[in-house]
């Protein structure tokens, strides 16, 4: 697929190759047809006046018209007037519209055009890239299903504004495959997308980009004393889950220490003892989507290359009901010594991130930041639009909101504050694992996890409330909304001043 960007200017000698057209404008320019003199044909022209006309009455901002070709060789055309002070979110939204009504058939040449909004020029490029990624992504279907399922032939797509957007189209459709990878292996079968099938992904995955890899086996874990992982990881005696340790270190890196990435790679999550019942346990094949959003983000720097280092640390397994799973009131020792007093076999994701996360810390990291679908209350606090953040730097809080407006992938920052820790006082460990009691839990969970960050390194956790959501959200239209990957890159870019290689 051809997707590139040329200028307005160029539109006239391009204009008999598109089989559709998106016109894209304020609606001060929809209103006054001489701005389009320059730019359409004649033809178009006229069957612009004609839908304009046969619609005066609804132009507002957010007016939608669409003339499907007369003539065999005319380009069907839609038109969409946007407010110009959209957010990013809201032009996720619109082109995952857009596309969804433009793209139906098979295309083999579309045309987007943006005219009177070249403050917002940048940005739309970016949503259009991201939602056109969503747009084509074949998801995980079966049987008669797949046979069913729509493909979207497209040779080319061009992109027209006022000045070169190919480095934000380019960026966009990247942060939008960084989504798909997310969403594609969350909503993979937990038998076919298992610890062992995981695990080879990822070595795929670590030989096709170059990553170097080091992988910590089940039985390495133990002697290093990493009790919290393998506390869960032993429900099941046959597993072939560890943790992987990946990195990317490209020449000419901005950043001498490390980014760390981290995440849960909880294949699926019973409950464990604390069993979860129906429908709670249904899909819990997407547990493991933390660990998505850190691999898929550092697949994602690499394709873009991105001059940072940065490693990823992944805790895969699965939390199994066995004679040998680990138990309430059961005392464990994580790797970096802390007795952890188990209150509820189904807070699983916080032990083997404690672990996960103590290795990352002995890398020395210049940043960590960790993902993972963690808490229920996590959604009951914020629902389903957001993610939960946290930080042990709260000079971060205002940063972490601009890159999720920035982003289109909001998060909203929680407190952190000591006197949390009473709540998980244990009168025979070093810690509860959880309160006993209802309540805070998102709060409880990150204030557990900072007990495993070692040599004070900056710390961001986000709590992926976003990971599913009935209709999809922003640009995806899927339950799961590979929530993640166009937040971190956001926030690495603006971290190490990217604004050279990444999106402004």
């Amino acid at each position: 697929m051809n997707l590139k960007s040329l200028k307005l200017k160029d539109f006239k000698s391009q204009s008999t190759r598109f089989e559709k057209i998106l016109l894209v404008t304020s609606l001060e320019s929809l209103k006054n047809p001489k701005k389009w003199e320059s730019i359409l044909g004649v033809g178009l022209r006229a069957r612009l006046s004609m839908m304009l006309d046969r619609q005066r009455s609804e132009l507002k901002a957010g007016f939608v018209a669409h003339s499907t070709a007369s003539q065999l060789q005319e380009p069907d055309l839609h038109v969409a007037a946007v407010d110009p002070k959209m957010s990013v979110f809201e032009m996720l939204e619109f082109f995952r519209t857009q596309l969804k009504l433009s793209l139906q058939t098979e295309t083999r040449s579309f045309g987007v055009i943006v005219l009177g909004l070249e403050s917002l020029e940048k940005n739309l490029a970016d949503g259009f890239g991201a939602a056109l990624a969503a747009r084509l992504a074949q998801m995980p279907m079966y049987g008669k299903r797949l046979k069913d399922q729509k493909k979207f032939e497209i040779n080319e797509i061009y992109f027209f504004g006022s000045q070169n957007l190919q480095k934000f189209l380019d960026y966009g459709f990247e942060s939008g495959e960084a989504s798909n990878r997310v969403r594609s292996w969350g909503m993979t079968p937990p038998n076919e997308l298992n610890p062992e099938t995981f695990g080879q992904k990822i070595k795929g995955i670590c030989q096709d980009l170059g990553f170097s890899l080091k992988f910590y086996s089940k039985s390495e874990l133990r002697k290093m004393g990493a009790g919290a992982f393998t506390a869960v990881d032993q429900g099941d005696p046959d597993s072939k889950g560890g943790i992987y340790e990946i990195t990317y270190s490209p020449k000419k890196a901005k950043n001498k220490k490390p980014v760390a990435l981290v995440g849960k790679g909880l294949c699926f999550d019973t409950g464990g003892y604390d069993v979860k019942t129906f429908p709670h346990m249904t899909g819990m094949k997407g547990d493991m989507q933390g660990a998505a959003v850190a691999l898929s983000c550092l697949m994602s720097l690499a394709r873009l290359k991105i001059p940072i280092k940065v490693k990823a640390f992944l805790g895969i397994t699965e939390n199994h009901i066995s004679p040998k799973s680990y138990k309430p009131d059961e005392v464990v020792v994580s790797l970096n010594g802390t007795s952890i007093e188990i209150v509820n076999t189904d807070a699983e994701g916080r032990m083997v991130l404690a672990d996960v996360l103590t290795i990352a810390s002995r890398a020395k990291p210049d940043l960590i930041m960790d993902f993972a679908t963690l808490t229920g209350t996590a959604v009951y606090s914020i629902g389903k639009n957001y993610a939960a953040a946290f930080t042990n730097q709260e000079k971060w809080h205002s940063l972490m909101i601009e890159c999720g407006k920035r982003s289109g992938e909001r998060v909203w920052p929680f407190p952190m504050d000591k006197d949390y820790n009473k709540a998980l006082e244990s009168t025979i460990a070093d810690t509860l694992q959880c309160s006993k009691a209802s309540g805070v839990d998102h709060i409880l969970a990150a204030i557990f996890l900072q007990k495993f960050i070692e040599n004070e390194i900056p710390w961001i956790h986000i709590d992926l409330a976003a990971a599913e959501k009935a209709g999809g959200l922003a640009h995806v239209d899927t339950e799961f909304t590979g929530f993640g990957p166009r937040w971190a890159l956001e926030f690495l870019s603006q971290k190490y001043r990217l604004t050279a290689t990444l999106k402004n």
